[in-house]
């Protein structure tokens, strides 16, 4: 190539093709879609809002536990359908460990809101020796 000042020309047999594949291609629509990550999609989270504490709460153990209780039945139930699905079997036995810890969490310092998350969202209750303590 040669340099003209400011002006740049281009040898005649690269032509107009090679302008055109400098401009970054869109990329298609199936490609954004395919992600490892989780996004939570298909997953209820209806039951979440009772336990906040104010419009904006995503870190209280309670709408912790009430959203990793939501992922758990959406892993439940995708996993009756894919049973060879190791992976989503695995990330379940990440969310379940998870809760677990909430709940251990929960029971420790506040027995009433424990038991009731217990009745509200169907879990069952933790065994005594899972609590940690001794």
């Amino acid at each position: 190539m040669v340099l003209c000042g400011a002006l740049q020309t281009r040898p005649a047999f690269l032509g107009a093709k090679l302008a055109a594949k400098q401009q970054p291609a869109a990329r298609p629509a199936a490609a954004l879609a395919v992600s490892a990550r989780y996004r939570g999609h298909g997953t209820d989270l209806a039951k979440v809002p009772q336990f906040e504490r104010h419009g904006k709460d995503s870190g209280s153990p309670e709408v912790q536990v009430a959203r990793l209780s939501a992922r758990v039945l959406q892993l439940t139930e995708h996993l009756q359908e894919h049973k060879k699905d190791y992976a989503s079997r695995r990330g379940l036995l990440a969310v379940l460990s998870q809760r677990k810890q909430m709940l251990i969490y929960l029971q420790r310092t506040n027995k009433a809101k424990y038991e009731e998350m217990l009745t509200t969202l169907n879990i069952r209750p933790l065994k005594p020796e899972s609590t940690g303590r001794g």
